[in-house]
């Protein structure tokens, strides 16, 4: 007796189950118009997998693309790139004859480098062009820029 009871209940929850679940999917079909999912039209071209475009007859063209919430679409425009315009960061350039001293401020503090003249990058050269546009690279020497302390030992002060 348990035992039919059981089937009973059982077949029961069965046939209650497949009339709700095709009522939920009636009324999802019936609120989800075919005018608001767009839809691949005739004539598209694949241009990777899953990702169509297509040209419509007013000289538009669309992209479309297969997503897991279904098919988006939107317009291809050309990308318009503005040039890259890096900024001016204060770089300051020391001569040591044969090599170059470069300094530039960072958030993390000051970053100092040094290359020789013969291994200098287009921007180091910039910079050092910059930095001294009148007198080619190798005029100058670290001893001419650096002002020299007294001499202490000339000048003994009287006790």
């Amino acid at each position: 007796m348990k035992i039919v009871t059981l089937a009973l209940i059982a077949a029961g929850l069965l046939l209650a189950q497949d009339k709700k679940a095709e009522a939920r999917t009636g009324t999802a079909k019936g609120t989800t118009g075919a005018a608001s999912a767009p839809a691949l039209p005739a004539g598209v071209k694949e241009v990777e997998p899953g990702l169509y475009r297509y040209t419509d007859a007013q000289g538009k063209t669309w992209m479309y693309r297969n997503t897991p919430f279904g098919l988006a679409k939107w317009e291809d425009k050309p990308v318009t790139t503005a040039p890259v315009v890096q900024p001016s960061v204060p770089v300051s350039t020391t001569d040591l004859g044969d090599s170059v001293q470069f300094e530039r401020p960072t958030p993390f503090g000051t970053q100092k480098w040094t290359k020789k003249k013969t291994d200098l990058t287009e921007d180091e050269k910039a910079y050092l062009k910059k930095e001294n546009p009148k007198r080619p690279a190798s005029a100058t020497k670290p001893d001419q820029e650096k002002p020299q302390p007294p001499d202490k030992n000339l000048e003994k002060p009287s006790a």
